[in-house]
């Protein structure tokens, strides 16, 4: 009996020791996969970590230099900017000789550190460090000698050496292999110069312009919003963060003292959630950023002019051509230079609003503000002034009452009277008036061409906003220039008579409407609920996170930037996107789970919908996009949307996508 139990417990114990012994080795193996933490816990501390417990078979060792920094501590990225140390490793004192290994290097952000414009990382990072070398199959011991600069309020050293071995036997997972994945994924890839990589399209670029002090990148139409571009390649020279300007991107060269950028090969990191990319590129051109941006701004003022003349044609002047055609009517019996500077009075007042909105905007923008097209309708102020003026020409119209001009005003205009017969009963200042009201209307109205002047305009320097703002305004103006240079026009309109009366109230019902239709937008501005339809049921409210959710998920995205404010919009909603075979493309598509739908509302200010068309060089609504997983068939639309267009694009991703 005695023995038996003593059997037994002899047979217990050396299951116990078994028991310990593989303990003990899977804790060897967790600890191979990591060296002890080394550093200033107040600071930053280092250690070397290993993706395998053990090498394998591995010609590569998938290592890591994991930081992790004390808050406000931050490291660098292999290009620090405009001071700074990267982080640097050196494994020639490593127990087996001949061991290789370089970084690689997540997408870092932006910093600032002692006033300079840093890149790096802060909180914690693992920076993949991949070795070769090795014999495979048999043990490696790595010593590897760690030089980085860690930095806040100061900077400190901080180096370590580092000593990892990884034994013989099977390379499986260890626990640092999801961390360090994760890591890894944060590392752009390696695109070609028209942005494929290895994976696949990428971000674009369509130029890239050394210009003085600097450089312009110009990336291609339809690629994701950018958050942040570096640039590396050139010695002793650092970029400031992009800043929009013309068709492209503006990054400053510090110093940009003679710093001549022609011909110099560099690479692009573009970081454009979720996608990033590592693009070689050459600065082809050069010049002056001064000339560069004027030469664009000659053809984006010509854009402007025709977009500008285009308005004219749009609903929303529709309420002032009825004020003029009135006055136009009472007028048709005065004498011609009368006529002229009426006429002239007109575009003056249309060519001084503009001005006036371009000294806005650009206040606006120097204040940091959100600057964009029509964005005054997202104010319940001037929408309430707006009602006001509007019912008070209307009231003008049937004779309700006279609207009062200032004499500083009928003194600027160039007379002295507030109505005279002279100049068919009406004032030159009522005229002024006019063509700035003409103005302040065409803005919820986007033509052909607009956007693209208002974008040019908006992201290039005062000289080019003010241009270009001016010739949109002579545009705008043209008819009423064209009147003026031969006033026998008026001359073939109908004499006057008791039809007038009737015509007068026909054109104050249209004031009328305008103002019903502004108190609509004024209502939905103040809290209320926009004009919804049945196919609004299809569509989702836009955000950043929705839209790269999606995208990442691989499902294509159909952007649609509205507000109630836009009439531009509202067509393009009632004669494309809500009629077929648009409708029903899209009604299937969406059912089939092959596109999602996004509407972003921009009757209220929104930073987010701003920035988001700001990424996109686009300060004004209607703005349409479909961007697709991978980017090769994302599509820009004109601001007035056709059908074809939009199957067009939805054909080309849908095959794209096989």
């Amino acid at each position: 009996m005695i023995l038996a139990i003593h059997f037994h417990m002899c047979r217990l114990l050396a299951g116990l020791f078994g028991l310990v012994a593989i303990m003990a080795s899977l804790g060897n193996s967790a600890l191979a996969a990591q060296s002890p933490w080394q550093g200033d816990p107040a600071i930053g501390e280092a250690r070397l970590v290993s993706a395998v417990t053990a090498t394998g078979d591995l010609d590569v060792l998938p290592l890591g230099v994991e930081f992790v920094l004390a808050p406000g501590w931050k490291i660098y990225w292999r290009t620090p900017g405009e001071a700074g140390l990267a982080p640097v490793v050196d494994l020639s004192q490593s127990p087996t000789p001949g061991l290789e290994g370089r970084f690689a290097w997540p997408m870092p952000k932006r910093f600032d550190a002692f006033g300079f414009d840093n890149f790096g990382y802060e909180n914690a990072v693992i920076l993949p460090f991949d070795v070769r070398g090795h014999v495979t199959g048999t043990p490696v011991q790595v010593t590897a000698e760690l030089e980085a600069l860690a930095c806040a309020d100061i900077c400190v050293p901080l180096t370590a050496t580092l000593d990892l071995r990884l034994p013989e036997g099977e390379a499986l997972p260890s626990s640092h292999a999801q961390p360090m994945a994760q890591y890894a994924a944060m590392v752009p890839r390696r695109s070609n110069e028209n942005g494929y990589s290895a994976s696949g399209p990428s971000i674009r670029i369509d130029q890239l312009t050394a210009v003085e002090g600097g450089l312009l990148v110009r990336l291609a139409n339809g690629g994701p919003p950018v958050a942040d571009l570096f640039v590396e390649g050139v010695d002793g020279v650092a970029f400031k963060a992009p800043q929009a300007r013309g068709e492209g991107l503006f990054l400053a060269a510090v110093p940009s003292d003679k710093v001549d950028l022609a011909g110099r090969q560099v690479l692009l990191t573009v970081s454009a959630p979720p996608e990033m990319a590592e693009i070689p590129a050459q600065a082809r051109t050069t010049g002056t950023a001064g000339t560069a941006v004027s030469a664009l701004s000659l053809r984006i003022m010509a854009i402007a002019f025709l977009g500008g003349l285009i308005l004219n044609l749009m609903p929303c002047v529709l309420p002032v051509l009825a004020l003029k055609l009135s006055a136009v009517l009472v007028a048709a019996g005065a004498p011609r230079n009368v006529l002229r500077l009426r006429f002239l009075a007109g575009a003056a007042g249309i060519v001084t609003s503009f001005l006036l909105l371009a000294a806005g905007l650009a206040a606006l923008r120097l204040a940091g503000g959100t600057v964009g097209w029509g964005i005054q309708f997202q104010n319940p102020v001037f929408l309430g002034v707006m009602i006001a003026m509007l019912g008070v020409f209307a009231l003008s119209l049937i004779d309700r009452v006279i609207i009062p001009v200032p004499r500083f005003v009928q003194a600027l205009a160039g007379t002295t009277a507030g109505t005279d017969a002279a100049s068919g009963g009406q004032s030159y200042r009522g005229d002024f008036l006019a063509g700035m009201l003409a103005t302040i209307l065409a803005t919820p109205c986007s033509a052909p061409f607009v956007g693209t002047a208002v974008a040019a305009a908006l992201s290039g320097g005062m000289v080019d906003l003010f241009g270009i703002f001016l010739a949109m305004g002579a545009g705008l103006a043209a008819p009423w220039m064209l009147v003026a240079a031969n006033p026998s026009l008026v001359a073939m309109l109908p004499r006057p008579g008791p039809w007038m009366a009737w015509m007068k109230r026909g054109l104050a019902l249209l004031l009328v409407g305008t103002m019903v239709w502004l108190g609509s937008v004024l209502a939905t501005v103040i809290g209320g609920e926009g004009t919804r339809t049945a196919s609004d049921e299809l569509w989702q409210p836009w955000s950043m996170q929705a839209m790269q959710d999606s995208l990442a998920g691989g499902t294509p995205v159909l952007v649609d930037v509205t507000a109630d404010w836009c009439v531009t919009c509202k067509a393009n909603k009632a004669l494309v996107l809500e009629r077929d075979p648009v409708a029903g493309a899209l009604a299937t598509a969406a059912a089939e789970g092959s596109l999602v739908l996004l509407r972003a509302d921009w009757t209220r200010p929104d930073a987010d919908i701003a920035a988001f068309l700001t990424s996109h060089g686009r300060y004004g609504i209607p703005f349409n996009m479909l961007l697709t997983p991978d980017g090769r068939a994302d599509t820009v639309f004109a601001e007035i949307l056709t059908s074809s267009a939009i199957i067009e694009a939805l054909e080309n991703a849908a095959q794209t996508a096989k």
